[in-house]
């Protein structure tokens, strides 16, 4: 699965299909083994997967445009979003995790 880096932070997400925006940095080995994770991952479900660096200017954009972000507190930090709405968040990596937050969207 190709992860793209999210270069439009104001960008809406989902609206094709689902997406998911994975939060980190690329000092978290947490962060960089989840998108090794997800580089392997061969994807048989309908997901665009879009990483977001904290520490760049993008990254400063997406903070300061949500709120949320201020409450988090661990990376890797996940969000799943359906036409351009967060439906769910977590925090980790874990190929499995994510598929059932996307097959929850199926139920």
């Amino acid at each position: 699965m190709l992860v793209e880096p999210l270069t439009v932070p104001a960008e809406m997400l989902g609206f094709e299909r689902p997406a998911v925006l994975v939060l980190g940095r690329p000092t978290c080995d947490d962060c960089t083994a989840w998108y090794a994770a997800l580089a392997e991952w061969s994807c048989d479900t309908s997901v665009d997967v879009f990483g977001l660096d904290l520490t760049t200017k993008q990254g400063t954009a997406f903070k300061a445009a949500n709120a949320w972000t201020a409450h988090i507190d661990f990376i890797p930090f996940n969000v799943l979003y359906v036409e351009g709405e967060v439906v769910d968040q977590w925090t980790g990596g874990g190929v499995e995790r994510l598929l059932a937050r996307l097959k929850a969207l199926e139920d």
